[in-house]
């Protein structure tokens, strides 16, 4: 245990020391959020592959896209019909600057 710690902090003060190392595909990358907890969905592969379609359309990793649907649903109701359509205005504005740029 004590070889893999050493090692992984060897690996992490490399990294450090060379800013324009590649990224090795098993590298998850963090974008240092307050975010620490992960919540699992499964899918069926068609699924999967429209909302990996979606969100490479819009230019986002799955995550993102997926937390910015399920993050209005979680005000939805506290929030004042002015405040939802205000919303939906801001939103829509976005997705038309985003298929006028797109196109």
């Amino acid at each position: 245990m004590k070889e893999l710690e050493r090692t992984l902090a060897e690996d992490g003060l490399a990294a450090e020391d060379n800013k324009d190392a590649p990224i090795r595909p098993d590298t998850r990358v963090s974008r240092g959020h307050g975010r620490s907890r992960t919540l699992q969905v499964r899918l069926n592969d068609e699924e999967y592959v429209a909302l990996e379609e979606l969100a490479t359309r819009r230019g986002l990793p799955i995550s993102t896209l997926v937390r910015s649907l399920l993050l209005p649903l979680l005000t939805a109701e506290q929030d004042e019909p002015g405040e939802v359509i205000e919303r939906m205005r801001r939103e829509l504005d976005l997705l038309a600057r985003h298929l006028g740029s797109s196109r």
